[in-house]
């Protein structure tokens, strides 16, 4: 018989030893505390020291490809548009104080913001000077476009060559001359560069339906706003269709058109004239009370 001794199995040759259970470990040994102040002063420096003495943290650098990838993808700058920014936020942004008698469509009666984006907006003005062609002038063609932006910063104004013989150039009224159309675009570069300005965009105008005709254009009535036919204007003048002179002098106070005219700023004017009254006339298309416009 053999006997197995109570610390080991011995089978096949293998030995199977018992763990020790229940022995608890001895108790590490804990310096005790200082009990001088000395002592701690030499404790709080040494601990300084060995804080000095770390290295600091090491930043991963990124991949080469990734720094490729970041120096060949261009700067991307989104369009800047604020038809639905609060008029104050727009004027804090720029640093103009709301006490300024600047206002976002015109300073001290001008027709253009100073310091205002200069890009195309959603809604944009528009104005068109004719020639004279036929017999006596009879027959007009389109000689000078110009469109500005809704704060009055001119964003195209282009002279149209014009293929028929003009027999007046109508300077008095258009201040077109023979030197402005030497060189002029032909009228489908200009009808084309116009047509895409004008999608999907408010196009305001005075007798706007004359410019469009000229350009061979349509637009959509709903984005149409002819300040021609506005019904408070057109009160203005004892129920007839308003000039745009009178316009300008009666709501901006600035006299436009006394001698030749400038399509860049009649489009300036009549843009002016519509975002004075841009809230109430929108109001007005959606349903909402009219607002009579004061003289």
């Amino acid at each position: 018989m053999i006997k197995v001794s109570p610390g080991s199995v011995k089978e096949k040759g293998i030995t199977h030893k018992r763990k020790n259970r229940g022995k608890k470990r001895k108790a590490e040994s804990v310096p005790p505390p200082p009990s001088k102040k000395s002592e701690c002063d030499q404790n709080w420096k040494k601990l300084k020291a060995e804080l000095k003495t770390k290295a600091p943290p090491h930043k991963k650098r990124p991949s080469m490809k990734k720094q490729q990838l970041k120096a060949a993808k261009p700067e991307m700058k989104a369009e800047i548009w604020f038809d639905d920014v609060p008029d104050e936020e727009i004027l804090l942004a720029e640093g103009i104080s709301q006490n300024s008698s600047e206002t976002l469509v015109g300073v001290d009666k001008g027709l253009v913001k100073n310091n205002a984006y200069e890009g195309v907006t959603k809604a944009v003005g528009i104005d068109c000077e004719m020639v004279g062609t036929g017999k006596r002038g009879s027959r007009s063609a389109l000689a000078r476009v110009s469109i500005v932006n809704q704060y009055g910063k001119r964003i195209y104004d282009k002279h149209v060559k014009v293929d028929e013989e003009i027999t007046d150039y109508r300077t008095w009224v258009s201040g077109i001359r023979p030197s402005d159309l030497k060189g002029a675009d032909e009228f489908s570069v200009v009808q084309r560069e116009v047509a895409e300005i004008l999608k999907d965009r408010i196009l305001v105008g005075h007798a706007v339906h004359h410019d469009l005709k000229a350009l061979y254009l349509n637009h959509p009535k709903r984005l149409i706003r002819d300040t021609s036919s506005y019904s408070p204007f057109i009160a203005l003048n004892n129920g007839k269709t308003p000039s745009l002179k009178l316009l300008s002098s009666k709501l901006l106070g600035v006299q436009v058109q006394s001698g030749e005219h400038s399509s860049v700023q009649d489009a300036q004017a009549t843009m002016k004239v519509y975002m004075m009254h841009k809230k109430q006339w929108e109001k007005s298309l959606k349903g909402g009370k009219m607002i009579k416009v004061a003289s």
